[in-house]
């Protein structure tokens, strides 16, 4: 499976990276939305960890770029943020995980990507994810 991480904080970057690659996923870093959207034109991804705050604009606007160009990629946020729901009902994302990370929780969603994806069901945000 095909990950991209985008994300400006280059430990946590390097860190979801390092913990993605050993669990066996195929992982491409990035760290700006304009450079995801150069990657994606290059690459199909199954899955994208996309931070909320990114230095050159908001993740929500990044994932609606995205979800144009990969439909049925699934897009899971990154937020240290207090989030509103209404981005995962309307389809804009697939769910979200508040920061600090639960490892262990992203790990168990990225298993259930393959059933999940082109399916229309959403991640639950109880209470991380």
């Amino acid at each position: 499976m095909n990950v991209l991480v985008v994300e400006d904080e280059r430990l946590l970057n390097w860190s979801l990276a390092s913990s993605l690659d050993k669990w066996g996923f195929n992982v491409r870093r990035v760290f700006t939305g304009s450079e995801a959207m150069n990657s994606i034109a290059e690459t199909a991804f199954d899955v994208f960890l996309l931070d909320y705050r990114l230095p050159d604009g908001n993740g929500l606007e990044v994932a609606k770029m995205i979800r144009e160009k990969q439909p049925e990629a699934v897009i899971l946020l990154l937020t240290a943020f207090q989030f509103n729901e209404l981005s995962v009902d309307a389809g804009l994302i697939d769910g979200y995980f508040n920061k600090p990370l639960d490892l262990d929780q992203l790990h168990e969603a990225l298993l259930r990507v393959p059933l999940l994806r082109g399916s229309g069901a959403k991640f639950k945000s109880q209470p991380k994810l």
